[in-house]
């Protein structure tokens, strides 16, 4: 099996608080560079889109381990894809908090469906942009950085 994508959103429990985040990424980081998988975390109002991939069964182990994961609730898969090139090659486990970024329109349109509860109206294709908004955005601040 090769390349495997897979990207979920669901909710935060309620109570989350900032350092479960932390100690989330920690982990996620550490377990992701173990099995040669990455991607990408976003988190805002409540609410994770993640993008999860690598190998696929490295993939599917870590996505069933994420579904059971009792910081979050209500996960529904957005885009399940395989045979596809990496999107964040090297990102053992990219993080952005979206309230930070609510200029970007993919942002404001995502925390827009959140507020009205409309998170079915928010899909794959949004999802895919968002979070590729997210990796275009690293890479020129990368770029700025070394020239």
């Amino acid at each position: 099996m090769g390349n495997m994508i897979k990207v979920y959103r669901s909710k935060a429990r309620p109570g989350l608080r900032d350092a479960d985040i932390d100690a989330l990424l920690q982990s996620s980081r550490r377990n992701n560079r173990a099995v040669g998988i990455g991607g990408m975390l976003l988190f805002g109002r409540g609410c994770f889109v993640q993008l999860i991939e690598g190998a696929g069964p490295a993939v599917e182990r870590t996505y069933r381990r994420i579904l059971s994961d009792p910081r979050h609730i209500d996960a529904m898969l957005l885009y399940d894809g395989s045979g596809e090139p990496r999107r964040f090659p090297g990102w053992s486990m990219g993080f952005a908090r979206l309230e930070c970024f609510n200029h970007l329109p993919c942002v404001e349109s995502f925390l827009q469906h959140v507020e009205e509860a409309d998170a079915e109206g928010f899909g794959a294709d949004a999802a895919l942009a968002m979070l590729l908004e997210f990796r275009r955005a690293q890479a020129q601040l990368e770029a700025a950085l070394a020239s």
